[in-house]
């Protein structure tokens, strides 16, 4: 499995039975506590592998770092990357480290997946139910923590909380409920990751505005904040930005069968994630899109 769908990872068979999945991601900083920065940003390159059923087994660190930085900030997005790799029940074998001008940490991840049971995000079916795992708002959080003096503690307490979160226990609930499809919402966003998941299963997928999961405050914020240039009837200006914005370490968006989703929202809730149901794939005009209010 290479780029041909735009999927999460790429997938090379080593044998019958066992292939490995590998991905790469960096992030730049968007809070200002590095041990924080260091668990978000490793659990945003982890999110890949999860989105595609995989479990990962190794990470080489990349990282771009100021020369003339003081080192003890380094250390610490190290240890919170270290944290998060543990958590995983991965290992880091190495990196690499370059001068750069402005903070940038990732993971370089190879996990293992069955060959049999690849998650790709071209296999979403009519009549399957569309679940989100953790809440969008991210990006809005991330331009409040650029140009604002204070972001409200609330907010700050609960994207941390979501970004540093490992997609593990949805990736493993989705398995376990007879997943058809996923990806994960980071950097294309929602809209643009589901879109690329319509066209790649040749269905449209609609979406309930009001069923679409968001961190606190951050509607009202999104007002003066990051503006799509796309329009949507029925949908407020600020839920639109929301929608478009590229997100950190974003939750997966799983495909389901009807039937299979009232025990993904168990194991859900018995793992203490997010299960909401934000929509349905539908027949129509393969690759697009359908946001209802």
């Amino acid at each position: 499995m290479g780029i041909s769908t735009a999927d999460d990872a790429g997938v090379f068979l080593l044998q019958d039975g066992l292939a490995l999945v590998q991905t790469v991601d960096l992030l730049t900083p968007m809070v200002e506590d590095p041990y924080t920065f260091g668990r978000i940003a490793a659990a945003n390159s982890l999110s890949d592998v999860y989105a595609m059923g995989g479990t990962p087994l190794t990470v080489l660190n990349i990282v771009g770092f100021p020369g003339l930085m003081d080192k003890k900030v380094l250390a610490e997005i190290l240890r919170g990357g270290q944290d998060t790799v543990t958590e995983a029940g991965a290992v880091i074998a190495g990196g690499h480290t370059f001068n750069e001008k402005e903070i940038k940490f990732g993971l370089s991840v190879t996990g293992r997946i069955d060959p049999h049971r690849i998650v790709t995000n071209a296999a979403a079916k009519v009549g399957d139910v569309l679940i989100l795992t953790k809440p969008l708002g991210c990006g809005v959080f991330a331009q409040a923590m650029m140009t604002q003096d204070e972001v409200d503690p609330e907010l700050y307490q609960a994207a941390t909380r979501s970004m540093m979160q490992l997609n593990r226990a949805a990736s493993e609930a989705m398995l376990a409920c007879d997943v058809h499809s996923a990806t994960d919402i980071t950097g294309y966003g929602f809209i643009g990751h589901a879109q690329e998941m319509a066209q790649g299963s040749g269905v449209r997928l609609r979406f309930s505005a009001s069923a679409i999961p968001l961190l606190p405050k951050v509607l009202s914020l999104a007002e003066t904040m990051i503006d799509a240039g796309v329009a949507m009837n029925e949908i407020s200006p600020a839920l639109k930005n929301i929608l478009w914005e590229s997100q950190s370490s974003g939750g997966l968006l799983v495909v389901l069968p009807e039937n299979r989703v009232a025990e993904f929202q168990r194991r859900a809730q018995d793992a203490g994630i997010l299960a909401a149901v934000v929509g349905s794939a539908i027949a129509g005009a393969p690759g697009t899109i359908e946001v209802t209010a």
